[in-house]
């Protein structure tokens, strides 16, 4: 098989176009009707005879799964994409109570220190501080 261009000088034969399944009998040296975009397969009779009821097979048989591919990309993709939203706008809602983060409490402007305020002498060499009150 040989593929060639619309609009090409051929020689005589049978030429077919896969893409719309028509069929072009040269009965003598000639042009291709077409542009250059459409592509013609040179072939018997006999070929074209074999592979037209295949591409109709594989047609008949891969139409069912176009048909669900179809189907989740327009309905179900918007569908979980809507409830993903939703998702996440309700954590969003939830978890701001007064102003406050409920997931962490957390308060960037604000510092809490644990522990117990250290008094004492803190000396030079030598000396240890001792802390009052149950200090650590």
């Amino acid at each position: 098989m040989i593929i060639d261009k619309g609009g090409t000088m051929v020689e005589r034969g049978l030429y077919w176009n896969p893409m719309d399944g028509r069929r072009v009998m040269m009965s003598a040296d000639g042009i291709l009707p077409g542009d250059e975009s459409t592509n013609y397969l040179k072939m018997s009779l006999f070929g074209l005879l074999v592979v037209a009821p295949v591409m109709g097979m594989m047609f008949v048989t891969f139409l069912p799964l176009f048909g669900v591919g179809v189907f989740l990309i327009s309905w179900l993709v918007p569908l979980i994409n809507t409830l993903a939203e939703v998702a996440i706008t309700g954590v969003k809602v939830s978890g701001r109570t007064q102003g406050r983060n409920a997931f962490f409490n957390w308060q960037p402007t604000q510092a809490h220190f644990h522990g117990f305020k250290k008094t004492g002498k803190t000396g030079g060499k030598g000396r240890a501080s001792i802390p009052k009150k149950g200090g650590l």
